[in-house]
């Protein structure tokens, strides 16, 4: 899947310069807030076979920064940016249907993602996002289950591989364009290795929305 959606944009790289259009570069910067959470549960360590568990958004931040290739005279560009992005899920704990703790899990990834961007023209653009992120976990946090602390990073997956989709709304300016963004990121990868702290959490995989405002420069 990794490959498919890197030969993905390359494909359409490779199609814009055949079909001769100008390439016109735009810097980007922005940041915003992330809601994410989890999907797979833990184990019941508890004996008790009304505990059970449920994950839930937590609220972050992400901010980044990177390179958008339009090309000129078609509806097609290409962005390609390098990010910091807060991740991770409340857990919940409840007993039948009452909830009786709630164990947060924080997880940072600095974030590389290529997106293909397809707009209209005008002064106001909407416009789609579709592509890949390739993340790099940096730290890893919670409660842990099985033997270990709560530093989860000796038994998380170090690189995680997800699919991105997303909208958004620009301005075009002629020095610099404002834009609101919406992204949602799909990870692929089981973060666990099912060992230590992680034992008794074997499946765990990313849900990240992301919801933020920029600034892009240049056409």
């Amino acid at each position: 899947m990794r490959r498919k959606a890197m030969a993905f944009l390359l494909v359409l790289a490779l199609a814009a310069a055949a079909y001769g259009a100008p390439v016109q570069t735009g810097f980007r910067l922005w940041g915003g807030l992330t809601l994410a959470k989890y999907e797979g549960l833990p184990f019941p360590q508890s004996g008790i076979p009304e505990i059970r568990y449920q994950n839930a958004w937590r609220t972050g931040v992400g901010f980044g920064a990177g390179v958008e290739l339009g090309f000129s005279g078609i509806p097609l560009a290409l962005i390609l940016d390098l990010s910091y992005l807060e991740k991770g899920t409340n857990l919940g704990v409840y007993e039948i249907d009452n909830k009786i703790d709630t164990l947060p899990y924080r997880l940072g990834a600095l974030s590389h993602s290529g997106l293909a961007k397809i707009s209209r023209r005008g002064n106001w653009t909407p416009y789609l996002l579709a592509g890949y992120e390739l993340a790099f976990i940096t730290r890893h946090r919670g409660q842990p289950f099985g033997s270990g602390g709560p530093d989860l990073m000796s038994d998380t997956r170090k690189v995680d591989f997800g699919l991105v989709a997303g909208a958004g709304l620009e301005f075009r300016q002629k020095k610099a364009s404002p834009f609101v963004e919406f992204r949602y990121y799909h990870g692929l990868t089981n973060l666990s290795l099912g060992t230590g702290s992680l034992e008794y959490f074997t499946s765990l995989k990313c849900r990240t929305m992301l919801l933020s405002a920029g600034l892009k420069f240049g056409k």
